[in-house]
């Protein structure tokens, strides 16, 4: 018998105030949310957002990138890392910077000219021209390097076959001389190419994100301690916390071994990610 059946029997006989307060105070009148008919429960249909299944959203790891196939890394995470390879002479065959580059390649020193700077031409957002750190002369070079670059879809210059040319410091200076350039950023992983060059010094590369939220990359392995020229390539993985960011790769002299004399170089060719 429900506690409101009782209530009503008793109001039809004897009963007294005491016994009808004793009732109504009794835990058989606690209202259970069970009782309720609530046009508000949740919808079963609802449950999937409820218990935090995102499986609909385009930031999960692994997700490509609509636009290249590459993996969109989730809000919040991000990722610094690289390797430079084994100093040689020259870079073996030519760079099709337009294959290695699909996404964005520059290079400068065309034909010897020190203020030449060539990249994608199809890019909102190109990888920068070069800043020169330091007080070095910057100097061009048209030779050395065997094979060389070549392109398609540049500018200001279309295209070019086996381009040999490239931009360099030359210093005296014990360290810090040589080049910064900035590249975007978001939440897509790429890998950056740098292709460099070295006389006579340990090179120094850092690599940093605008919102520091992964640590910076460090290498000064590139270490030629004799008067020769050799190249080496860089490759930097990375991705931001978040879009809208950038990335900013410093070259520089660490250690200047030739300080006398014919003095140490710092050799910028290309770069492609």
């Amino acid at each position: 018998m429900s506690w409101l059946q009782s209530i009503l029997r008793m109001t039809r006989g004897p009963a007294t105030a005491a016994a009808l307060a004793a009732l109504l105070t009794s835990s058989a009148c606690v209202l259970k949310t069970s009782d309720i008919d609530d046009d508000t429960a949740a919808d079963p249909a609802d449950a999937g957002s409820a218990s935090g299944d995102d499986s609909g959203d385009s930031d999960d790891p692994g997700d490509p990138d609509p636009d290249g196939g590459a993996t969109v890394q989730p809000a919040g995470d991000a990722t610094l890392s690289g390797s430079v390879s084994v100093p040689q002479l020259g870079f073996g065959d030519v760079v099709d910077l337009s294959a290695t580059g699909a996404t964005d390649w520059a290079h400068w020193g065309l034909a010897g000219d020190v203020g030449a700077y060539n990249h994608r031409g199809d890019v909102a957002q190109p990888i920068s021209d070069v800043v020169q750190l330091g007080e070095a002369s910057l100097l061009s070079t048209n030779c050395c390097i065997g094979d060389g670059f070549s392109w398609a879809e540049g500018t200001p210059t279309s295209a070019a076959t086996d381009a040999i040319g490239g931009i360099y410091v030359d210093t005296a200076s014990a360290s810090g001389d040589g080049f910064r350039l900035v590249v975007p950023a978001d939440r897509t992983e790429r890998t950056l190419r740098l292709y460099t060059g070295n006389w006579c010094v340990r090179a120094k590369l850092t690599a940093t994100l605008s919102d520091a939220s992964a640590g910076p990359f460090v290498d000064t392995s590139f270490d030629v301690p004799g008067a020769e020229l050799l190249t080496a390539v860089y490759e930097i993985d990375y991705a931001a916390a978040d879009d809208g960011q950038s990335l900013t790769i410093d070259f520089t002299i660490d250690d200047n071994h030739c300080t006398e004399g014919d003095v140490g170089e710092l050799h910028l060719f290309a770069a492609a990610r």
